[in-house]
């Protein structure tokens, strides 16, 4: 069959369309397909680098934050007595021998630890409630409770706590000296500004020189006054300043 020029228009458009749609599905839809992919690719980085960028925005304040917690961390461990001073048993008597001879009392006895690790206790004083099993069956309305709840509020809180892990230092002396001078001695330990802690205190004899309404008898007259100490001194080991700047 022989074709007339107006079949072979017709004839070349169609060829034309069917290579046309041929090359988008073979050439040009896999490549709009890829860039369909790259959109949401482009999209998800751009959203991972403005998460970086949030990141980044907020390190000043972070490092501000850790500067506070370490200046905090740093002020609390300066209560504590310095490890250096009382780090075995030599330093720890070393240490405390400052309170016996600013306060004129004279050692007889002691026996000091090397430091180790022990718990602080928290301390706090509770209320005592008088009849407080009568006082609540009474109670109809709650009211009274609800103030013991409050007396109490603080003392609860704090016995709920539990106890730091921290260095500590026994210590136990017996001391000798003038009535004055023990307490004294008793005085400034309570008042020096780190942590040590007079556990238990002994007493013999004190009364002695107090007695005016009689003579004392020679063995009294020899009785000196004394007490015996048992004291922990409590430590920490000071934190490393932080490294806060970004590594290259």
């Amino acid at each position: 069959m022989k074709l007339n020029y107006r079949d072979k228009v017709i004839l070349g458009v169609l060829l034309a369309l069917v290579l046309l749609i041929a090359g988008f599905f073979l050439l040009i839809k896999p490549k709009n397909e890829d860039i369909k992919s790259d959109k949401a690719a482009l999209a998800d980085l751009q959203k991972q680098r403005d998460e970086v960028d949030g990141k980044i925005a907020e390190i000043p304040g972070i490092k501000d934050d850790i500067t506070k917690a370490y200046n905090e961390a740093s002020e609390l461990a300066g209560d504590f007595v310095d490890y250096n001073s009382i780090y075995n048993a030599r330093k720890v008597d070393q240490y405390m021998q400052k309170f016996a001879e600013e306060n004129k009392v004279k050692v007889s006895t002691l026996a000091a630890g090397d430091l180790a690790t022990g718990t602080l206790e928290y301390y706090y004083f509770t209320p005592t409630i008088i009849g407080e099993d009568l006082l609540t069956q009474s109670d109809i309305n709650g009211s009274q409770q609800s103030q013991i709840n409050d007396r109490k509020a603080e003392s609860n809180a704090l016995s709920e706590r539990t106890a730091e892990t921290v260095l500590n230092a026994q210590y136990t002396i017996n001391v000798t000296g003038e009535k004055e001078d023990i307490w004294n001695y008793m005085k400034a330990l309570e008042e020096q500004k780190e942590t040590i802690i007079i556990n238990s205190v002994g007493l013999a004899d004190i009364e002695i020189k107090e007695r005016k309404d009689t003579q004392p008898t020679d063995e009294e007259e020899e009785k000196t006054p004394t007490a015996t100490f048992t004291i922990t001194l409590y430590s920490v080991y000071e934190m490393d300043a932080p490294n806060l700047e970004m590594a290259e």
